[in-house]
């Protein structure tokens, strides 16, 4: 696996705002995308950036053995496609984009 530091983004997530992502959320996830699929970032498509209230740290993607604040958390959704594959990144008031490899099923 390509050796990746995410970079923290500096935003202020305000709940019930008009749903933009900001820009330097979607560069972030693009900028991993890129390094972790080999893809060039121009070659990478939004497939959906949308804001989000999670219900807690986990940003909707527990991980297990893991523990996370239980207190609501905006933030954001990102998923991108990257040379054929699709990554979704949650993004929450620490700034930093985390890949959702696990996330649950519906229901």
């Amino acid at each position: 696996m390509p050796s990746r530091t995410i970079p923290r983004v500096t935003f202020t997530p305000v709940p019930g705002d008009d749903g933009a992502v900001p820009d330097p959320v979607v560069a972030a996830v693009i900028a991993d995308a890129a390094v972790l699929t080999g893809a060039a970032p121009a070659g990478i498509t939004v497939v959906t950036a949308t804001s989000v209230t999670w219900p807690n740290g986990a940003l909707g993607c527990p991980q297990p053995g893991f523990a996370y604040t239980e207190m609501v958390e905006p933030g954001y959704r990102v998923v991108v496609k990257a040379a054929g594959t699709t990554l979704d990144y949650r993004v929450g008031a620490g700034g930093t984009p985390q890949l959702c490899t696990n996330p649950p099923g519906p229901g």
